[in-house]
């Protein structure tokens, strides 16, 4: 009689040892995580506003997140290069992927099969409105005068940075919508910090980029803003005419946000939107963003998820209203 009392003993403490276990377990991904570097991948050169803004989070969240953070530069194919980098990753938490608007765009256009679905959203940080910018010595001193232009059949050059940069998306939406589709040849780079210099030195003849990528070009006068794509006129342009109050009904903006590869623990996601969220909210990021420009847009994991999945709908219907889609 008192070995089976016994067995039943054993059995339930080695239970009781395993269901401890396992809480141990579940409990370390939290509590000792991160316990060593974290690395964000970009899809884009150094210099360009996915970088900056990115490394300026990151600069805060080695203080917030208590380790070091390392950026890694992967640009090309639209980010897509850095975004296939990060999707075959270790679902560990210890590599990050930025996530452009091209996130949206990338399989609607045929360029590859990575979509929002094969990653976790971390959160997003900024909100940057597009702007249309100049040489001061330029023929096309506004909006109505470069679609003149293009009605009349001169071909201008676009720079963007990439094929399918949110950028290229806003400036065909614009050909559309004032019937020049054709005429706006763009002229991708890989990222913005090789797009501005091609517009400063005249080897396009219009710039596409975040506004706030330009503000030290337009205070300088290097650089003339057309317009913006935005729903109203933003701070740092306050003079600059949205395209809406120029008759043209487009808006256009890029995202900046943090995802980790789909399946990565649950516990290690809400600890990474935790820290980066305590890093965006701190002095010294919102410093950065006072000195930049940017415009700052803060969403969590879950909201930041269904907001990928509702802009991944949109630009199926746009791109395929543009002619665009795959």
């Amino acid at each position: 009689m008192t070995l089976p009392k016994l067995t039943r003993r054993l059995a339930l403490t080695v239970g009781a040892s395993v269901l401890i276990a396992g809480s141990l377990t579940t409990a370390s991904l939290a509590d000792d995580f991160p316990s060593e570097p974290i690395r964000i991948v970009i899809g884009f050169a150094a210099g360009g506003s996915t970088d900056t803004n990115t490394r300026a989070l990151a600069a805060a969240a080695e203080e917030t997140c208590g380790t070091e953070i390392v950026i890694s530069n992967q640009p090309g194919g639209s980010g897509v290069i850095a975004l296939d980098t990060v999707r075959k990753a270790d679902p560990d938490g210890y590599t990050i992927a930025t996530t452009p608007t091209e996130i949206s765009a990338v399989e609607h256009m045929g360029l590859s099969d990575i979509t929002h679905k094969d990653f976790q959203a971390v959160m997003r940080f900024i909100f940057d409105p597009h702007g249309f910018f100049v040489r001061p010595d330029s023929p096309y001193q506004s909006i109505e005068a470069l679609i003149a232009a293009a009605k009349n059949g001169e071909q201008i050059r676009v720079a963007t940075s990439g094929p399918a940069s949110p950028y290229a998306i806003t400036f065909e939406d614009l050909a559309r919508t004032a019937g020049v589709s054709g005429k706006l040849v763009n002229i991708p780079y890989q990222g913005d910090a090789m797009a501005i210099p091609a517009a400063l030195s005249g080897e396009v003849d219009l710039l596409v980029s975040n506004a706030s990528n330009v503000v030290a070009q337009v205070e300088s006068g290097d650089l003339v803003p057309l317009a913006v794509a935005s729903d109203a006129r933003i701070d740092i342009m306050a003079d600059t005419k949205t395209l809406m109050e120029q008759g043209v009904e487009v808006t256009g903006g890029s995202i900046f946000g943090l995802a980790v590869p789909a399946g990565t623990p649950q516990e290690r996601v809400e600890k990474l939107n935790s820290c980066f969220e305590a890093a965006f909210r701190s002095d010294k990021f919102r410093d950065y963003i006072a000195n930049s420009g940017v415009n700052p847009a803060y969403l969590g994991a879950g909201d930041y998820d269904a907001y990928l999945a509702a802009e991944y709908q949109r630009y199926g219907e746009l791109l395929e209203l543009l002619g665009l889609a795959q």
